[in-house]
């Protein structure tokens, strides 16, 4: 597969992890497509409202007064197929609500990219916690 095609995906995913860090809702709106499965870290599978309403409540929880969060994306990898590309990355989740101890998670994510007549978007998703 053509070397423009994974610096394509590695452009989109650099771009998702800016826009999941700042909880970006229009632009993770564009990245995720209407028809995505996305199964998350207690195994239940989502739709894409389901995916956004938790954006948006992760939106509303970071604006609690001095609550900081870090977001940390690591260990990508990219495999294309065609209009089909395939990542896996590690990312970390630091954050701190004042008067509570800070709270570290660790997940590991695979997503496939579809390129479609508006550009790449995520069709599908998995994430894990890590132990």
């Amino acid at each position: 597969m053509s070397n423009n095609t994974e610096q394509e995906i590695l452009t989109q995913e650099q771009n998702l992890t800016k826009a999941s860090q700042r909880l970006d809702i229009d632009a993770l709106d564009r990245f995720y497509a209407n028809d995505i499965l996305f199964t998350g870290v207690t195994g239940a599978v989502c739709d894409k409202s389901s995916v956004m309403d938790e954006a948006r409540r992760g939106l509303a929880e970071r604006g609690q007064a001095g609550t900081a969060v870090t977001y940390e994306k690591e260990d990508l990898r990219v495999v294309t197929h065609g209009d089909t590309a395939v990542t896996s990355y590690r990312f970390t989740v630091n954050f701190r609500i004042p008067d509570r101890e800070a709270m570290t998670n660790r997940f590991r994510t695979t997503n496939v990219w579809m390129k479609r007549p508006g550009g790449w978007q995520v069709v599908a998703a998995h994430t894990s916690k890590l132990h």
